[in-house]
């Protein structure tokens, strides 16, 4: 019994007895390593982006203030003189004042006594700051903005 209804598919051509090789992936470990990179990159300049736009200009958190009167009807106590410092380098020495430049352009007055501690690799005093030097200032600025210092490092 033959069915005459039934059609006869070509064969596929012979290829000599060797498989046909398998498709390569696109991926491979260093693809994924150098996708890793990229989106490491792209979050770390993303948020360098968030912080230009939304970021505070300074470390430092905001203060709240002082109230300006006391809780029962006292004046206030009069306000702590404020923290100052600077960080620059050293534009100029006049006696026992030292003038600093910091990295935005502004010159800073720094006040110096006998009771500054002046450090320059070690203990020194204010004559051995040259013009030109690194140096980081810690202190009490007045309401001018001039500092009183209490500590000079260099370098």
């Amino acid at each position: 019994m033959t069915s005459h209804d039934t059609e006869v598919l070509p064969r596929p051509p012979d290829l000599g007895g060797k498989p046909a090789a398998a498709r390569r992936r696109w991926w491979n470990r260093t693809t994924v390593a150098l996708l890793g990179v990229v989106l490491l990159a792209g979050g770390f300049l993303a948020g360098v982006r968030a912080h230009e736009r939304w970021g505070g200009s300074s470390a430092a958190p905001p203060s709240a203030g002082t109230p300006s009167g006391g809780a029962d009807g006292r004046a206030a106590a009069a306000p702590s003189p404020s923290v100052g410092g600077a960080t620059g380098t050293v534009q100029l020495v006049d006696g026992t004042t030292l003038y600093v430049t910091t990295a935005s352009g502004e010159t800073v007055t720094v006040r110096t006594g006998d009771d500054t501690t002046v450090k320059v690799s070690r203990t020194t005093g204010l004559e051995t700051l040259t013009s030109g030097l690194p140096v980081t200032v810690e202190g009490v600025a007045d309401s001018e903005g001039v500092i009183t210092a209490t500590s000079v490092t260099a370098g």
